[in-house]
This record gives C-alpha cells, structure tokens and sequence, in this order.
C-alpha cells in the first residue's frame, strides 16, 4: 500500500472539491484529491448570474468556457398561462448554462496544473492518528493534517461520519438527453400533476430535459419506464413547441432531495458541497453554492490550522443560513403552484 501525505486531503473532485483545493493551493498548501473519476455523464445545469464572479474569485476563469449565457425563463409556475422572462430585463445578468461533464474537466486540470495530486480511488476508511487524519483508498494510505469531504452525498457522508443527515424533503429526478438542438438558449419549467419539468440546451446538437417528482409521484405515473416518460412529456408545451417528434433512448434516475448535514464539521475533517447540503435544483444553486462551499471551507481550515476556530463556526452559520434562506424561497414557490393544485404531488409540497 502506498504511502502519502499532504497538508489536506479531499475527497471528491467536484466543483466543491475542487473549489477547496484551489484555495488551498493559492495559499502554498499541499492538498491530494481523491476521486474514482468515474466518468458518469451530467445534465447541463442552470445558475445564477455570479458564476462568473465566484469563479472569477478561484481563479478559475476559464471553466466558464464550459458554460453559456441563458437568455430567458419560460415558466408557467403559479400561473395559468406561460409567459417568458428575459434575461436582458434582470439587473443581475443573465443566468448560466452549466455544461457540467466539461464544465468539471476544466476544474480538474486546473487543480492539476497547480499542484494538486489527484488519486483515481475510493475512499473507504477514516481515521484520527494523532495530530493527522488517515485515509485508506484503493491501495493508498493518505495521511493529511485535515480533510475536506465533498464526495456530493450528505447520506455518504453521514454514514463515513456517524451522522443521520436531516431530510427537509425526498425528491427524484428522471432526466434524458434528447436528439434535439434547441436554437433558443433558454430555461423551460412546465408543471404538471406529478411534479414539474424543465428542458436546458445541451452543449451540442442535443437538449436535456428532466422531470422532478417524489416517490409516490413516479409510482404514480409510471415516470421510470422511459415509454410512460416520453407519453408523459409529450403532453407538455415544451414538447410541443420544441421537440418535435424527438423521443428519450434512455432515462436516468438521480435523487434531488434538499438534505442537510446535522454537524458540518469534526475533528480534522469538514463536509463542503452536497455533501454538506444538497438542494433542489428549483434554486439553480446547486454548483454556484458547492464553489463557495469549497472556498469557504478551505479558508475555514486554513484559519484552524493557524490556531483559530472561528472560522470553522463561521462556515457553519453560513451553511445553516444558505439552508434555512433557501428552505424558506423553496416553500413559498411550491406553495404558489400548490395554490391551483391541491392534491398528490402539489399537496404534499403546500
């Protein structure tokens, strides 16, 4: 087995990940990323308009060549009739286009030119030795001063912590990549009984689209045969004004629940990104609040590791009130659908 050691390890090479780790890098620090880098495809996804700054504050500029600009939201939430936001009406900017499976690629090589050891592994052990931290993955023993868990699950991480992480509520999202190419760049959300859908361009001649339900709405409907799927979305206007004759080859099922971590941080370790909080993706928050998660935690180690412990309580009063804020946005708008549709899906949101 194969000895390291590094100031920080992190584990998961996500944007929040990779977020701590070039924090950590700027600062002269030596960080091992470990990452089974398995290659699994991702929808593109939505975020707000400071993406830019907040890469911008990483270093990171040029993962935004991974990303294009959202002109505009088409929306029939809380409405009878659909209507149109554009992007050039907000003070903020536009809203972004994630293209995530090359939107993280960037991330990762710029980790790796500045320094970064990365280790195609697993983690599956985790010890306190001491003054260090061990970490047991694949054929590698890594000893680190402190660890930053961003392995993108608070349930995996509660279980590596010895924590029952705190569900606010369960969803599911069944999402496919269709064989379209949308020429207008913007961000489609249709409701429906079950739940809701939304459509993205995806970054070539192809589009994805996701419907977001619970378990006992894709019992319901059926949503996870990919046949009920496609029946399902052709009912939609988004189907109808965009898709033509475009039918989904495969499915794939991913969980959406908004869940948060009881205990961010313990010993020699701390949990950024979802695996601290995950939330739905209503919010488009998602990579924008895993990047300052990273950042934020990186910074909070670096203070400890210098003999001051507040900024661990810092980034824990910052996580707690992105999560409660959140929580509070995220119940006023499905109580705004919930108000037209009082049963199933809808009325278990309102």
């Amino acid at each position: 087995m194969k000895a390291i050691d590094a100031d920080v390890a992190i584990i998961g090479g996500g944007p929040a990940g990779c977020s701590a780790a070039l924090t950590l890098r700027f600062k002269g620090f030596s960080v091992v990323m470990i990452d089974d880098l398995g290659g699994r495809e991702k929808p593109t996804e939505t975020s707000c308009p400071a993406l830019k700054q907040v890469l911008g504050s990483l270093g990171a500029e040029s993962a935004m060549t991974a990303c294009e600009p959202c002109h505009g939201i088409v929306s029939n939430w809380g409405r009878y009739s659909t209507i149109l936001k554009p992007a050039m009406t907000s003070p903020f900017g536009n809203a972004w286009f994630i293209h995530r499976s090359r939107f993280d690629f960037c991330l990762h090589q710029l980790t790796r030119n500045r320094g970064v050891v990365w280790l195609e592994a697993k983690a599956k052990e985790m010890s306190s030795m001491g003054d260090e931290v061990e970490i047991i993955a694949n054929g590698f023993r890594i000893a680190a001063r402190w660890v930053v868990i961003a392995a993108g699950s608070p349930t995996w991480t509660a279980n590596f912590t010895s924590q029952k992480p705190d569900k606010i509520d369960s969803l599911v999202a069944f999402w496919a990549k269709m064989p379209v190419r949308l020429t207008e760049r913007l961000l489609r959300i249709e409701t429906a009984e079950f739940g809701w859908w939304y459509s993205c361009p995806g970054e070539k001649d192809d589009a994805f689209v996701c419907c977001v339900t619970d378990a006992a709405g894709a019992r319901s409907a059926k949503i996870a045969d990919g046949v009920r799927w496609n029946a399902h979305f052709q009912k939609t206007q988004i189907f109808q004004q965009s898709f033509g004759t475009a039918t989904a080859t495969l499915v794939n099922i991913i969980s959406a629940s908004t869940t948060s971590l009881p205990f961010k941080h313990g010993r020699f370790w701390i949990a950024a990104g979802d695996a601290a909080l995950k939330l739905d993706p209503l919010g488009s928050s998602g990579v924008i609040v895993a990047l300052e998660s990273g950042r934020r935690a990186a910074i909070a180690i670096m203070a400890s590791m210098h003999g001051s412990h507040d900024g661990l309580e810092k980034y824990v009063n910052w996580s707690d009130q992105i999560s409660k804020d959140f929580s509070r946005q995220r119940r006023l708008q499905y109580r705004l659908e919930a108000e037209t549709r009082r049963y199933g899906f809808w009325k278990r949101r309102g």
